[in-house]
């Protein structure tokens, strides 16, 4: 798990990524594998990315990676060095996860619904996918017709840089989609992916499980605004006008929050069992018009004594 944020400002783009790497085991535990992963990446001179989500899957060859070594690959085999509006960015890296991940991942899952269903004595498998959802029906032993869905377990990223009439421009992706939501240096911002209950519970007030509440389902069937309402909650912050440094100090404090009450809380009495997969190193870089990418804390390599 990950909590990986972009914060845009006037005078420039702060990218932070914690280094928490968390797998689930043979015996169906989650489990931290490693607080070194890498999670926030150069593509060009004016240009980064920050990921959260999927950690590993298998290449070409079936040879299983993390998510890091395919952003490598995309960026020297793909990108070239080439200096591509952030939004192509955005999209052609999108483009190249889901030819390498998303489709062979759909392969995978219909072979293995497939065999269980015909293990289980089903027929008649036929599957669709929209997005990261797989929609698919079969025929059961009984002959009864059934319809259900899969979701695959996918990879979020942040694309942030500047483009050449000097804005810069940060956007989500979700792969295989590319969301049409983006902040830029005019107005400012901030974006955020990973595990961001912590995040929105501090900025916007509340965290997204409020929507679940009898209450709140109660007053948007009564024709209420739940979302205007409850945007009255958000702390004003101006992202906008923030300098660099302020806005590395507000990173950092939200993930190191986040790393300290994933530490002392299990979830919520809502949603109990949490997973403590922010923490480790926080990577930090900015991106200006003047200097481009520029790491600012990152861990190297060493040798522990």
């Amino acid at each position: 798990m990950t909590l990986s944020l972009a914060s845009i400002t006037y005078s420039g783009i702060v990218l932070t990524a914690d280094s928490r790497q968390t797998y689930r085991n043979v015996a169906g535990m989650t489990r931290i594998g490693t607080d070194n992963a890498v999670k926030l990446f150069e593509l060009n001179r004016k240009a980064g990315v920050v990921v959260a989500g999927r950690a590993f899957f298998p290449d070409a060859k079936g040879a299983v990676k993390d998510v890091g070594w395919f952003i490598e690959d995309f960026r020297e085999n793909v990108l070239k060095g080439q200096a591509w509006p952030i939004k192509q960015l955005a999209v052609e890296l999108n483009e190249y996860l889901t030819k390498v991940f998303i489709e062979p991942e759909e392969a995978r899952i219909a072979d293995f619904l497939t065999k269980q269903i015909q293990t289980d004595g089903g027929r008649d498998f036929i599957h669709t996918r929209t997005g990261s959802t797989i929609d698919y029906s079969f025929t059961d032993k009984d002959a009864q017709q059934v319809q259900r869905k899969f979701f695959i377990d996918t990879i979020g990223l942040i694309v942030a840089g500047y483009d050449a009439d000097g804005v810069g421009h940060a956007y989500l992706v979700q792969v295989p989609n590319v969301s049409t939501f983006e902040r830029n240096t005019v107005f400012g911002g901030v974006l955020w992916i990973g595990q961001s209950e912590v995040v929105c519970r501090v900025i916007l007030g509340y965290a997204g499980e409020l929507h679940e509440l009898g209450f709140v389902k109660d007053a948007a069937a009564n024709a209420v605004n739940v979302q205007q309402e409850l945007e009255k909650l958000e702390y004003i912050i101006n992202w906008g006008s923030m300098t660099l440094q302020d806005s590395i100090d507000i990173c950092v404090l939200l993930t190191k929050t986040t790393e300290s009450i994933q530490r002392f809380s299990d979830g919520s009495n809502m949603h109990p069992g949490g997973i403590t997969g922010v923490g480790g190193h926080i990577n930090v870089a900015t991106i200006t018009p003047a200097d481009g990418f520029r790491w600012i804390n990152k861990r190297d390599l060493v040798v522990s004594d």
